[in-house]
């Protein structure tokens, strides 16, 4: 019986995907592990990897097509199994997800060639007008558009209707709105560009008002954060902390370790102690649920990281067992392949506690949202030489300011008092996280 594989969470937020890339084509013998494709989630673009083997019979979606969790984007045929028999038995059954009906012998649209990207145009752009146009309503009377050329209409109250598709059978793609946009909307076709043009400047630098279309990433961040900020009562508690002997310890071992390529950060010493202090005080490293408060048996710290445009958490496991060298080397890695869009669910998934470090930006202090479900998130400042009152004498010390946000339906202010004692006394000491 063939395998039909369908479109799993791949990040904790993800209600539906888009796919961008296809890794395989019809033909192409797969096995456990191998990345099929590569789609955008609500936070990334994310591979999607088989979780079985076989040979691939049919694709049932395009690049750019819009994907629900739990539908099907491709058929495999098992050992044994005939992929061209398989493939006319999908395309001719009603059950189909791309709806073909394919003559018995006929190869079904999707696996006869690979999936054009719908942002991309055509070959030749010498489609007559009428037939583009035509051709661009589905025969259900729907127009046909890439999900990202709808949302840019949308974003500008323009009727897709107006706009000749340039796209693969008359698809309206992302050129063809900003080609209708730039010519002022009219009802004409829009020009078509020789060629891709560079990007706008954002942010109006050249005096232009710009309306710059969200991503599926600033969707998200914006959805969740006005949900933790509805939903949840936050408590912030702010502490400064001392971190001489961590500087001192820092640079110690990164002399040692120096010929291996390591150089441990502030920041990695924050994550060890933030990570021990949450094994003392399991209620901070917890979810709040409706009927529960579930306290969780690993620590896994989300490390944010920022991108263009937006913000993504990847999250370092079991991170109260790492050592320095380990949290360097994981953080380094998991910041890698964020930027590089190359996380995997499992890198996506499990936090418990997050911390968002600005340090690097020179900034002292600030509150951070909460990343909901989990009970606490800490904000970490730029660690910087103060003056310092020490032994009765005015003195220079390195000072970091951190703060705590805590859900308060799940923890008091004295259990979060709790917490930050323990972390200030694990970084002015840090010989006690190591033992």
């Amino acid at each position: 019986m063939p395998i039909e594989v369908t479109l799993a969470k791949l990040s904790p937020t993800m209600e539906s995907g888009q796919l961008v890339k296809w890794n395989v084509k019809v033909g192409d013998k797969v096995k456990e592990g191998d990345t099929l494709a590569e789609v955008q989630t609500d936070k990334a673009v994310m591979p999607m990897e088989s979780f079985e083997e076989g040979v691939v019979a049919h694709l049932d979606v395009q690049e750019g097509d819009e994907i629900a969790l739990g539908q099907r984007v491709l058929v495999l045929a098992r050992k044994g199994e005939d992929p061209a028999e398989v493939a006319r038995s999908v395309a001719g059954s009603a059950g189909s997800a791309s709806g073909s009906k394919a003559a018995a012998g006929s190869k079904p649209a999707a696996a006869s060639e690979p999936a054009q990207p719908s942002g991309s145009s055509d070959t030749n752009g010498q489609e007559p007008e009428s037939v583009a146009s035509e051709s661009a309503v589905a025969a259900t009377g729907r127009i046909k558009a890439s999900p990202l050329a709808r949302r840019i209409a949308r974003s500008a109250g323009v009727d897709l209707s107006q706009i000749r598709g340039t796209g693969p059978g008359g698809r309206i793609v992302r050129d063809d709105v900003e080609a209708f946009l730039k010519s002022g909307g009219s009802q004409a076709e829009a020009p078509r560009p020789a060629a891709a043009a560079p990007a706008p400047r954002r942010g109006g630098s050249d005096g232009q008002t710009r309306r710059v279309p969200h991503s599926r990433m600033r969707q998200t961040i914006a959805q969740r954060m006005q949900q933790a900020k509805q939903t949840a009562p936050e408590i912030h508690l702010t502490i400064d902390v001392r971190l001489d002997r961590v500087m001192s310890l820092r640079e110690a071992l990164n002399k040692n370790l120096a010929s291996e390529g390591v150089k441990l950060s502030v920041g990695d010493f924050i994550t060890k102690a933030v990570a021990v202090a949450l094994r003392r005080h399991p209620a901070l490293n917890a979810s709040y649920e409706a009927d529960a408060i579930v306290e969780h048996g690993e620590v896994n710290i989300g490390i944010a990281v920022a991108l263009e445009g937006g913000l993504i958490v990847p999250v370092l496991h079991a991170a109260d067992r790492l050592s320095l060298r380990e949290i360097r080397q994981g953080t380094e890695a998991l910041a890698t392949a964020a930027r590089q869009n190359k996380l995997t669910p499992k890198q996506m998934m499990g936090a418990t506690f997050t911390i968002s470090n600005l340090g690097m930006y020179g900034i002292k202090q600030f509150d951070a949202i909460l990343n909901l479900p989990e009970v606490g998130i800490l904000a970490v400042g730029a660690a910087e030489q103060r003056p310092v009152v020490q032994d009765g004498q005015l003195a220079v010390g390195w000072v970091m300011t951190a703060t705590l946000t805590a859900d308060h339906r799940a923890v008091d202010g004295a259990t979060a008092a709790e917490f930050l004692r323990t972390l200030k006394s694990l970084l002015e000491e840090p010989a006690l996280m190591l033992a």
